[in-house]
C-alpha cells in the first residue's frame, strides 16, 4: 500500500514539516541514502523559500535573481541533496537544516 495518497492529506492540515516528511519517506523506495554534496548558502536560501510552497517566480523577485538563475539553483539543490523531487528536496533540507 502506498503512502504518497496521504501526503496531501498531511500537508493541508498544518503538521510540522518534519511529518510530513516522514510520512513522504515512508512510501520512498530508497534504501540507502545519496552521498549528499556541499550546498551553496543560495541553494540553501531558495530551499527553504521553497519549502513552504513558494514559487519560482515569487522567490526570483524576492531576492532579485532571474527566474531562469533561480531554477538553475533549484535543480543543482535537488541533485545536490540526492532528490528525485522538489518535495522530497525541502524535506531533506528540513532533516539537514532545521
Amino acid at each position: 500500500m502506498s503512502v504518497f495518497p496521504a501526503v496531501p492529506v498531511v500537508r493541508r492540515e498544518d503538521f510540522a514539516p518534519e511529518i510530513v516528511c516522514e510520512v513522504y519517506e515512508l512510501g520512498s523506495h530508497r534504501r540507502t541514502p545519496v552521498a549528499v554534496r556541499e550546498l551553496t548558502s543560495r541553494q540553501v536560501t531558495i530551499g527553504r523559500m521553497m519549502s513552504p510552497g513558494q514559487k519560482d517566480a515569487a522567490i526570483a523577485r524576492e531576492l532579485g535573481l532571474s527566474l531562469r538563475t533561480v531554477r538553475a539553483e533549484i535543480s543543482a539543490l535537488i541533485a545536490g541533496l540526492g532528490a528525485k523531487s522538489r518535495f522530497q528536496a525541502g524535506c531533506l533540507l528540513v532533516r539537514r537544516f532545521g
